[in-house]
Order: structure tokens, then C-alpha cells, then sequence
């Protein structure tokens, strides 16, 4: 039988004094996805609260409806998956309802998305300096010269060598750390406030896995970024995170603090996830934690 959450408190308690010092609050929010043969729900009242300059985890595993989560947040659920209730605020501004043009609007100024697997986010055909180029000619009022030093200034930012060399290189020439760097310069070139990292070291070897996490950590903290942290690891969750959602089925088992529920878990679910993830790196963090 599937838990149901205790943790919405948090969520509610904000909502209840008034705080809004969030930057992104998810509440209540129910996915459906419909075709010829029927329909599914697929979040049952998901309540999600990013505190502003935080990183949140969002943890659980494949299925549990975090991608969904933050598909939802992002305005780019798949066709055939709509919103049927509940509410998106990213600050102040609501974004379920909101038309296609508004949410294209948002994506790169308001918020932005670093992406599992790079491959499939940079496109195969063109340069990586022609694709970050197009973006800042979408969002941004810069000359070609300005657009140019952004591109070479975020490369730089996120610690690639010889930007300029990489500006023009094609994406099936950059290694897979590469690459997943060229995606988060990329998903910084507008100045977001907010970013969504959905499991973003899948694929990449341990060393360049612990590389791009400490990188996301290093910006989330030099840029006063909110994340959005999508993992199944709670080892991740341990070492860079302030507060955890965890999720199952697509509910929430479980919210709070980083250390509260790492250290006295209320869920069944979050119990078992703790043994089954490396245990002692996550025992080891949140020790040096308390």
C-alpha cells in the first residue's frame, strides 16, 4: 500500500503565514496522462516547495513521477499528459494555465534545465557556439559581438578549457563531462534564478559524476541559484542538498530538512531507499552534518 505523506506540512505552513520566500512551490498538483485506451493519474497531490538561494532534492526511483514533477514545472510534459490540478508558482507567477508563449518566454530569463543525458539536449548538426548563440538571440537584445563574449564568458564560467576551440566544436567531439558543461552554460546564459538538474551525471563515469555535481553545487552557491536536484541517490542528496521530497508512486512519502529525514526518516520508503543507497557516504555526511 502505497504511503502517503505527512510532509506537505512545510508546504503548508508557508503557504498558511504568508512566506513566499520560495522560488519555486508546487501544491496539490495532479498529472494526468490520457489516450485512445484511457487515462492515468500520475501525480497525486504533489506538493514541492524550492526555497530561494536553496538546493532541494527530489528523490525516488524510476517511475516514482519526479521527471514528471518537473516536466510540469518546466511547461514541457509530453502530449497527451496535461496539468488537472493544482498550482506552479515560480515566485509569485502562476504558471499552470499559462499559455505556451509565456512559458517559452520564462525558459532561459526565469528558469532553466540541465538535462540527463546531453546527447539528446545539444543538437547533433550544429556548433555548440551556433546553438548557445540562438538561445541568447531568442531571450536577449545583444549585438552579435556581445552575444559572442557571453557565449565564450559562461563557457569559461563553468570551467571548460579553451572555450573558443570548444565554441566551435560539434557535440559528438566533446566528451560526455563536456558536453553535460556545454549544457549548463547553456542553461545559465539568460541569468536565471532558478534551475531544474534532472539526474544530471546519468551516464558519466564516477570521477566526472563528482566533478559536475560540485560544479552545479559551486555555481548554486557563487550565483544564488535555486535547484531542483533530481536524483535517486541520497548520497547526493546528503552531500549538497539543504532539504529533500521524496516520492513514490507519484506521491510524497516524505519532506523536510536534509538532516531530519536522513537521520530520523518517518517513511517506510525513505527507510529502504537509506539502505539501499551507499550507505556509508550517506551515514558519513549527515554525522559531519549534525
Amino acid at each position: 500500500m502505497t504511503e502517503h505523506p505527512k510532509s506537505t506540512a512545510p508546504v503548508a505552513a508557508a503557504a498558511a503565514t504568508g512566506q513566499n520566500d520560495h522560488a519555486v512551490l508546487v501544491r496539490d498538483l495532479v498529472v494526468r496522462a490520457e489516450n485512445s485506451r484511457g487515462s492515468a493519474e500520475l501525480l497525486h497531490g504533489v506538493s514541492v516547495r524550492v526555497g530561494a538561494g536553496t538546493m532541494h532534492g527530489l528523490v525516488g526511483e524510476t517511475g516514482s513521477g519526479k521527471s514528471i514533477t518537473a516536466s510540469a514545472v518546466m511547461g514541457l510534459l509530453p502530449k497527451g499528459v496535461t496539468v488537472e490540478s493544482g498550482s506552479i508558482l515560480l515566485g509569485d507567477r502562476e504558471l499552470v494555465g499559462a499559455g505556451d508563449k509565456e512559458l517559452h518566454d520564462l525558459r532561459g530569463p526565469r528558469f532553466g534545465m540541465i538535462f540527463q543525458n546531453p546527447r539528446t539536449a545539444l543538437h547533433p548538426m550544429h556548433a555548440v557556439g551556433k546553438q548557445m548563440d540562438r538561445v541568447l538571440r531568442t531571450h536577449l537584445s545583444l549585438g552579435k559581438k556581445e552575444r559572442a563574449e557571453r557565449v565564450l564568458h559562461y563557457l569559461n564560467l563553468v570551467g571548460i578549457p579553451d572555450a573558443s576551440r570548444i565554441a566551435r566544436a560539434f557535440p559528438h567531439e566533446l566528451s560526455g563531462g563536456l558536453a553535460q558543461r556545454v549544457v549548463i552554460a547553456t542553461a545559465l546564459l539568460c541569468d536565471p534564478t532558478f534551475l531544474i538538474a534532472d539526474e544530471p551525471t546519468t551516464g558519466l563515469d564516477a570521477t566526472v559524476q563528482r566533478q559536475i555535481l560540485e560544479l552545479i553545487s559551486r555555481l548554486q552557491h557563487e550565483l544564488g541559484l535555486s535547484v531542483l536536484m533530481i536524483t535517486h541517490d541520497l548520497s547526493i542528496v546528503a552531500q549538497y542538498c539543504d532539504t529533500v521530497t521524496v516520492m513514490l508512486h507519484g506521491s510524497v512519502v516524505e519532506d523536510g530538512p536534509v538532516r531530519r529525514v536522513l537521520r530520523e526518516p518517518e517513511a517506510e520508503y525513505t527507510r529502504n531507499l537509506l539502505q539501499a543507497s551507499t550507505l556509508s557516504h550517506v551515514t558519513r555526511r549527515v554525522r559531519a552534518a549534525a
